[in-house]
């Protein structure tokens, strides 16, 4: 072996060792034959699966929640075949029946022709994001309709109702909480929202006539 094909091999040991050291599982899969040329031996810690068991896409398909498999899939491949880098996020199944979020981050390596050759990625556990995001969504919910109740109940709050005491005399004052008799316009805008405006009735109106034809 040369000195050159030997520091070669040298660099891609240490290449391949840097790879496994990482959190991230990086994989290698075979466009022409659908099959994993490699798979980073941190794929079994992760959801119990050896890396021999990754065979080809269609392993990579079953390993994948139902809810998200026909989407997921269909993205993937569409992207791929364009030639798109691209991302999914997808619960991916442990060997234990339990599920993991996965992020797989994919980059397309394609021909001098420009068909696709092979596709390179790595995959991320992004469960804890993935569990403080839903948490943060039921306690927005939660928010939500706490804020809704709270603006149900201050304009329940803002509407008469009960008994109203009412000059049986003037029929122009309420009583109020205070024991004060106010006019029914200060009244309704103490308790309501309402917006008044100021017109006149027929009665009023034929009185005030009536009042200036005697003037």
């Amino acid at each position: 072996m040369t000195d050159m094909a030997a520091e070669m091999e040298a660099d891609g040991a240490v290449y391949k060792t840097l790879l496994e050291s990482t959190k991230a599982i990086p994989w290698k899969l075979d466009w022409g034959s659908m099959s994993f040329s490699y798979i980073g031996p941190q794929i079994e810690s992760l959801l119990g699966w050896a890396p021999s068991s990754w065979l080809s896409v269609e392993d990579w398909a079953a390993r994948m929640h139902p809810d998200d498999r026909e989407c997921v899939v269909n993205y993937c491949v569409a992207q791929s075949q364009q030639g798109i880098d691209h991302e999914a996020d997808y619960r991916a199944l442990t060997k234990d029946g339990g599920y993991v979020w996965i992020r797989d981050v994919v980059h397309v390596i394609r021909k001098d022709d420009g068909e696709v050759e092979a596709l390179v990625g790595f995959m991320f556990d992004i469960s804890e994001r993935k569990a403080l995001e839903q948490s943060l969504e039921s306690s927005n919910a939660e928010l939500k309709k706490t804020n809704d109740e709270l603006q149900d109940a201050m304009q329940t709050i803002q509407t008469i109702g009960g008994i109203i005491p009412i000059c049986a005399w003037c029929g122009h004052k309420i009583r109020n909480a205070r024991d004060q008799w106010v006019s029914i316009e200060k009244y309704l805008m103490e308790h309501t929202d309402a917006q008044l405006s100021h017109g006149m009735c027929p009665g009023c109106h034929n009185d005030v006539l009536k009042e200036v034809d005697a003037a």
